[in-house]
């Protein structure tokens, strides 16, 4: 089992900017089998900002078949109007919505090689629990 992390950069585009695409950090960790998590640059260039959500979350909303987003949380992702995108809506605890489209072939391929390395319903094999139960514990396990 390769315990390394699957990365991508996609470009994506936001709602709110009209003709500007940003790059964006596609990070996959194993030993976070349940995650994904998005790293766009800081305005001020320091560190990233991160957002993170399920993995499941992505595959179901990149579903040809659905036409509403899925997600009920912070994170939703669905159709975009441009069937070669999809669109990523995160909700921070601001009144305003921040929409991003993301390339769909992009975000697919991603997808695939995230359950090749960790299949559906295996999740559990690559969580270090006696790790996780120490930390919970604060160093007592």
């Amino acid at each position: 089992m390769s315990t390394s992390q699957i990365r991508t950069t996609w470009t994506v585009a936001f709602a709110h900017v009209a003709n500007q695409a940003s790059r964006v950090k596609v990070v996959y960790d194993p030993a976070d089998p349940y995650a994904v998590h998005l790293h766009f640059p800081s305005p001020t260039g320091r560190s990233a900002i991160v957002w993170t959500f399920a993995r499941d979350l992505l595959e179901q909303g990149l579903a040809q078949h659905r036409p509403d987003p899925v997600g009920l949380g912070d994170v939703t992702v669905g159709p975009a109007e441009a069937d070669d995108y999809i669109e990523i809506t995160l909700h921070p605890r601001r009144p305003e919505a921040v929409r991003l489209f993301a390339r769909r072939d992009e975000a697919t391929s991603f997808v695939a090689q995230i359950y090749r390395r960790v299949p559906d319903q295996h999740e559990d094999e690559w969580i270090d629990w006696s790790a996780w139960l120490t930390e919970v514990l604060g160093g007592a396990a």
